[in-house]
């Protein structure tokens, strides 16, 4: 992203961690995606973190398909840099 005017400087601007995508819903012609973050008291019978919702993002179709074709470009980055293994490995079962 290029630094405009506009853009507010980095400190300014809030950053919300997320363990990763709880649920993902669509009505009423928006897109919920619901971000959690794994407890730091609430624990399963195993003694495992459990998953706490901690934020809801509210797009629009045409945002949420940007989003997407954002995230999409940001995987094939990762494969590219060798961050990721390619979709054929990740699909592949796991060997006995």
């Amino acid at each position: 992203m290029t630094q405009t005017s506009d853009t507010p400087p980095d400190h300014a601007v809030p950053e919300l961690f997320a363990d990763g995508v709880l649920d993902v819903g669509f009505g009423n012609g928006m897109v919920r995606i619901d971000l959690f973050s794994l407890s730091a008291v609430r624990r399963d019978a195993n003694g495992q973190p459990l998953p706490a919702l901690r934020q809801r993002v509210v797009m629009s179709l045409p945002g949420f398909l940007s989003a997407l074709q954002a995230m999409e470009g940001m995987r094939r980055q990762l494969e590219q840099a060798g961050v990721l293994p390619p979709p054929a490995a990740r699909a592949a079962p796991p060997a006995e």
